[in-house]
């Protein structure tokens, strides 16, 4: 019998119980248990939103990756258009439009080879277009003028079945790249069926009888099989589309059940059976989709219910790291509203000034945090709080903010070299509850914030040696958050009375685009990230939560999505790290607070071997 020694030339190590600290992919013999373990990540399948498509409409037809898509076709757009868009991995482009404009087109191929056959204008039609990566080009037509037919298959190699003639339809036909030829028929008559795989691969799902059916059939390349049926009656469902083969596919939204809702429902087809999923975050039937597989997917436009048609997107992923945040070493001095570098790592970083307890005192104090502990260095020169932050915990940047005695609003700047303060040149417009983004004391940016009766929209950038005024936020605001880079940030939450707002704007190194809104509105929030495509935004004061919130959000560069909360809310906190590994630490909840939390964006689980 062959052992794991004979095998990986080690042995298995044992454990009282288990290791302190084990790594992913480590395997252990657990003493007590008398079991062997091993340690993989933790992840979950799920949707998360991205940027929408240009033009709203369902009954839209895709093909494709999650990450290299083409969306065609659909109703309204504005009536059976002829609207083409691709998707290069995070946003749409309109490109040109097919040459009949229609709906219900059965799809093939990838985002720069495809094929559109069939459709509905006043009449149900016939027409074959080829898309060649810039324009479509009329081929030979289907054998059978029909709508909402299924697809699969390349744009050389295609299958088109089911759909509606004058009443439900079981035909195939097959594509050779000139010609369409009728094959063995569906087993079941549908229209508005689901298809993915290829031209000798094939599944068809659900669609109308009518009613509703479950009913999922597998195409070998000769004829159709019966298979296990989806977990509930649905039709004008989304495709995970052409592509892959009949053993992995992804079937989502649709109307559903014996008296049809639209439904968000996904489900996943393993080759064997059907299993459902993590719902899409909006419920909408007659979706496109694209993605090949189960694994990765794409749902774009549909019809959500009144008062019409979206034109939201959603990619799927089966495999998403679960992040999660633990307890990290305690400060030597409670504070809030403090400064740090914001562009630090989780285990360098530093916190400057804020405000104390016992009594309420602005502070110049500034802690170092090593990845365990905290230790005190050397203070500002000048104490504040209320400003903005950036670097690193051996190059930073503090400015703007209050100073006492009596919170006077300043520009100050002060540089860290690592080991003390310097005072530079001021900002050109002093302001409290600001925020910031740079990775050094070189090159940071300042934005936002408040003095009496005017909320900023100002931006300034340091170049090491002075402040230089560019281009404003869209939104004035203060108590917002920043991350990134003087080239690459992001500026998101705050306060711009009376709302509080959840706005995002997104600064490519000239200017500020607004982008996709946080979840859950808030100021006084905190927030970390490399760059304009990844940030991690937490805490805060979002109604009616006035001490503090533990939630947090994700941001991937078009949309945030809500992850593991803080194991206790705080709002006016420190913030440095990644969007995979960062730190949030101090603030207050309502009391001030000298408490760390560490995130990281992807965790791991303890699996037992099954020895049965």
């Amino acid at each position: 019998m062959s052992t794991y020694q004979g095998i990986r030339g080690l042995k298995i190590r044992d454990y009282t119980t288990n290791p302190d600290d084990p790594l992913e992919g480590q395997l252990w013999y657990n003493k007590t248990d008398q079991v062997g373990k091993y340690q993989i990540p933790n992840t979950t399948a799920s949707w998360r939103s991205q940027n929408a498509i240009n033009t709203a409409g369902h009954y839209i037809s895709g093909c494709g990756t999650s990450t290299a898509a083409l969306g065609f076709g659909g109703s309204p757009r504005p009536s059976r258009a002829g609207k083409t868009e691709s998707w290069d991995g995070s946003s749409w482009t309109e490109v040109n439009d097919l040459n009949t404009g229609r709906d219900g087109v059965a799809p093939a191929g990838i985002s720069t080879a495809a094929l559109a056959s069939g459709g509905y204008t006043t009449t149900n039609l016939a027409v074959c277009e080829s898309w060649n990566g810039s324009s479509w080009t009329e081929v030979a037509d289907l054998n059978s003028a029909r709508v909402y037919i299924g697809g699969a298959g390349t744009y050389t190699a295609a299958l088109a079945f089911g759909g509606y003639e004058s009443s439900p339809s079981a035909k195939t036909e097959s594509w050779n790249g000139s010609t369409w030829t009728e094959v063995n028929d569906l087993n079941q008559t549908r229209t508005e069926v689901g298809g993915a795989g290829i031209q000798t691969s094939a599944i068809a799902f659900g669609g109308s009888i009518p009613p509703h059916t479950a009913d999922s059939e597998t195409w070998d390349g000769t004829s159709w099989t019966e298979v296990a049926n989806l977990n509930a009656t649905k039709q004008s469902v989304g495709p995970s589309g052409p592509g892959g083969t009949n053993t992995s596919a992804l079937c989502f939204g649709g109307t559903q059940g014996t008296t049809p809702s639209i439904t968000a429902n996904t489900e996943l087809w393993n080759g064997t059976s059907w299993a459902e999923q993590n719902n899409l975050s909006t419920a909408r039937y007659g979706p496109g989709g694209s993605g090949q597989s189960s694994s990765n997917a794409l749902a774009f436009g549909g019809y959500a219910g009144p008062p019409g048609t979206t034109a939201l997107t959603e990619e799927w992923n089966a495999v998403t790291p679960i992040g999660a945040w633990s307890s990290g070493g305690t400060m030597n001095t409670a504070r809030s509203q403090l400064m740090s570098s914001s562009y630090g790592t989780h285990t360098t970083t530093i916190a400057v000034g804020g405000l104390t307890s016992s009594p309420d005192t602005i502070t110049g104090a500034t802690e170092s945090y090593n990845g365990s502990s905290w230790t005190e260095v050397n203070d500002l020169n000048t104490a504040k709080r209320l400003g903005g932050g950036a670097g690193t915990s051996t190059s930073g940047l503090v400015f703007g903010g209050v100073v006492p005695p009596s919170e006077t609003l300043t520009g100050t700047t002060e540089s860290w070299n690592g080991s003390s303060w310097t005072e530079v040149n001021d900002l050109n417009t002093n302001r409290q509850q600001l925020a910031g983004a740079g990775a050094s004391n070189t090159a940071a940016l300042a934005f936002g914030g408040e003095s009496p009766g005017t909320d900023h929209a100002n931006t300034e950038s340091w170049n090491g040696s002075a402040w230089t005024e560019v281009n404003d936020l869209n939104t004035g605001r203060n108590l917002l958050a920043g991350a990134g880079t003087y080239t690459s940030a992001l500026g998101f939450g705050g306060s711009q009375p009376p709302p509080i707002s959840g706005a995002t704007e997104s600064w490519n190194g000239s200017s500020w685009t607004e982008t996709g809104d946080l979840n859950s509105a808030r100021h006084s929030l905190s927030g970390f990230g490399a760059d304009n495509t990844a940030a991690i935004a937490f805490g805060g004061n979002p109604p009616p939560a006035p001490n503090g919130s533990a939630i947090t959000e994700d941001f991937n560069g078009a949309t945030w999505q809500e992850v593991a909360d803080l194991s206790g809310g705080r709002r006016n906190a420190g913030a440095s790290g990644t969007s995979t590994s960062g730190l949030a630490f101090a603030g207050s909840n309502p009391t001030i607070i000298a408490t760390t939390e560490e995130w990281s964006g992807s965790t791991n689980l303890t699996k037992t071997i099954d020895t049965d």
